[in-house]
């Protein structure tokens, strides 16, 4: 996790926008063999709206505006909110109507502070 004790605001941001970028390059290790694009619903966080082209994903979830990659059936996404990221995700495509994984508050994502996810599509 990102230390960001002493710096100012703006360094702030930027080193953790630095780590979540990161992050998600690290998730970049084959191309896409997945669609997520979608409407899809989940309880925890509403309704989420994926759009992916090349093996990139950019969309929204609940307010924070979302940004990621695909590599095979796998997704890493960033959760930010007014240019912070606030969330790191983890997703894999189950089935056509199922996206399941985790969730968590560090950047970069922990397992330790995860918690489960389900999207289920809910349009084309």
């Amino acid at each position: 996790m990102v230390s960001l004790g002493g710096c100012s605001l703006s360094e702030k941001y930027s080193a953790n926008n630095s780590a979540g970028r990161t992050w998600v390059e690290a998730g970049k290790t084959g191309t896409a063999r997945a669609n997520f694009e979608g409407v899809y619903y989940s309880p925890e966080w509403g309704t989420v709206t994926l759009n992916q082209e090349n093996g990139k994903i950019v969309g929204s979830l609940a307010h924070y505006h979302v940004s990621g990659v695909v590599s095979g059936k796998n997704a890493r996404l960033l959760l930010v909110d007014d240019q912070w990221v606030e969330f790191t995700m983890l997703l894999r495509r189950v089935s056509y109507e199922k996206l399941t994984g985790s969730y968590s508050g560090s950047v970069p994502y922990t397992e330790a502070d995860s918690t489960p996810v389900t999207l289920l599509r809910i349009t084309n």
